[in-house]
């Protein structure tokens, strides 16, 4: 009998097809394993027993630290990127002291080029400002207890979890959350690392009253609520990271972090005669205007994106808050860090 037989082929497509179709299917959905880096191995246990307590295999989130070397060979985060590129580890984790909020505006284009976040302990050298934002591509973190201040993202019990990613320090913390991080990208690879930030803020302890950073930014992670949303579209929006850089004559210069979540569409700054009360749910255009809002600036009509520079008028006073706007036109809720002003400039 031919191999070519019409009549056989005919017979037997809808059998092939349906095979074909179950194989695409399962590639196609099989999540391809996440690699988190470690700076040296300091905590790489803790990070190894994260993922352990989520219920995943170290073959499923693979980590790996930079060197065997636990804390005399410390990468900086340039370099640190560039040694987590050689092994296709998008996920970093530095668990030493030192953090510092402008690390986001240095780094943020280096990670968010390489599609990269990267976990860094909150335990500044010096006390941060209280506006700081949390960071977009960083992500800080320390225990709940330990020192918290500006520009802190997530708490995290020293007990979390009672199984092997536990630590009692801030070390620890950091680098079981990476793993926990990591394992939220397995489990929902369509997102990317803003989403996975979304999903842990928009289910920490302080999400429903606000973000607040003497009580540890968002405050205490909860893995199972955040591994429990799925649809990245339907994430709550969060507002850029942005921060003053200057201010020269009568121009204040701004440096814009997206938080570039998939629903994000454009950054949008408004001016507020009046200070806005921080607002904790989306809002629709008519809404902002009806608060008083004047739209300034969006980001998607500039190449220069990430950076604005606002001309203050004599005598004027002025509040500045930055949202972030999806492509049905609703805003990210106005949180304590959005807001920028009183802004003025006295007549010379």
């Amino acid at each position: 009998m031919s191999l070519c037989n019409p009549t056989l082929l005919k017979r037997c497509l809808p059998v092939l097809t349906a095979v074909a179709c179950l194989c695409l299917s399962h590639f196609a959905g099989a999540a391809q394993p996440v690699r988190l880096r470690i700076n040296t191995s300091h905590g790489l246990n803790n990070a190894k027993g994260a993922v352990i307590d989520a219920g995943l295999s170290l073959s499923e989130v693979v980590v790996t630290p930079s060197s065997p070397d636990n804390g005399r060979q410390y990468l900086s985060p340039d370099k640190f990127v560039t040694d987590a590129r050689a092994v296709g580890a998008t996920l970093l984790s530095s668990s030493f002291s030192g953090w510092n909020y402008l690390y986001d505006s240095m780094g943020y284009q280096q990670l968010a080029t390489n599609g990269m976040a990267h976990v860094y302990a909150y335990e500044p050298r010096k006390s941060q400002l209280p506006s700081a934002p949390p960071p977009a591509a960083f992500v800080t973190v320390n225990r709940i207890g330990g020192t918290t201040g500006g520009g802190i993202e997530f708490g995290v019990p020293t007990d979390y979890m009672h199984g092997k990613g536990q630590g009692t320090t801030p070390s620890a913390v950091t680098a079981q959350l990476a793993g926990l991080m990591a394992c939220l990208k397995f489990r929902h690879p369509s997102w990317n690392w803003f989403d996975v930030k979304a999903a842990l803020r928009s289910t920490a302890a302080n999400y429903p009253t606000g973000y607040d950073p003497y009580k540890s930014g968002y405050g205490a992670i909860d893995f199972q609520k955040a591994n429990s949303l799925d649809n990245a579209s339907h994430l709550a929006l969060f507002a850029p990271a942005t921060v003053i850089l200057g201010k020269k004559g009568d121009q204040l210069f701004f440096r814009i972090n997206p938080f570039s979540q998939t629903r994000r569409f454009t950054d949008v700054v408004f001016k507020f005669a009046t200070k806005p009360a921080p607002t904790l749910k989306e809002l629709t255009l008519a809404e902002i205007t009806a608060m008083g809002g004047e739209y300034l600036f969006s980001s998607y009509l500039h190449k220069d994106a990430n950076n604005y520079a606002y001309r203050m008028g004599w005598g004027e006073i002025a509040y500045l808050v930055w949202f972030t706007q999806d492509a049905a036109l609703k805003f990210s809720r106005i949180e304590s860090y959005s807001i920028f002003g009183p802004i003025s400039i006295s007549n010379p």
